[in-house]
């Protein structure tokens, strides 16, 4: 909650030439980025290193997924990304899990491991922005100067 002067004491003490009211709804968003998330994840250096390439704007994250859940140092993980067709956001933060699900069976197995979600997977895993509601109250003058503002979302 942000909170500075009283807008409550500002709407009834007339100051606002003009108030106005109403409410805002946005439904929720689903990113749909071009491809959905995946990793392809193998070993090397006698299986002591993990390598990646995953679809993400934020390889350092999987990086850091993938050594925590390993339990080995970042230096020996290294994670690539080749390119992305538009993520819109939706590919940094929902997929370092994907490269960390990959990584354990390459790991343990030695092997590499492909790991690409289907579109239909990949919507009801991988979430969204959710819908809200905004209820607004404006107070200003007829210079347009804004003198109370109440908003909730």
């Amino acid at each position: 909650m942000l909170r500075k002067g009283d807008v409550e004491l500002c709407f009834q003490s007339g100051q606002c030439d003009k108030i106005i009211e109403g409410e805002v709804q946005m439904g929720s968003q689903e990113h749909f980025y071009m491809e959905p998330h995946g990793s392809l994840v193998w070993t090397s250096d006698g299986g002591n290193e993990v390598h990646m390439i995953s679809s993400t704007q934020d390889p350092h994250r999987h990086q850091q997924y993938v050594s925590h859940v390993l339990g080995l140092p970042m230096s020996k993980v290294v994670c690539k990304t080749k390119r992305i067709g538009g993520g819109f956001g939706g590919k940094e933060t929902r997929s370092a899990f994907i490269a960390a699900a990959a990584s354990v069976p390459s790991y343990l197995l030695n092997r590499p491991v492909k790991l690409i979600l289907d579109r239909d997977v990949d919507m009801m895993i991988s979430g969204h922005r959710h819908s809200f509601v905004g209820k607004y109250k404006v107070g200003f003058t007829n210079d347009g100067k804004v003198l109370a503002y109440d908003l909730e979302v």
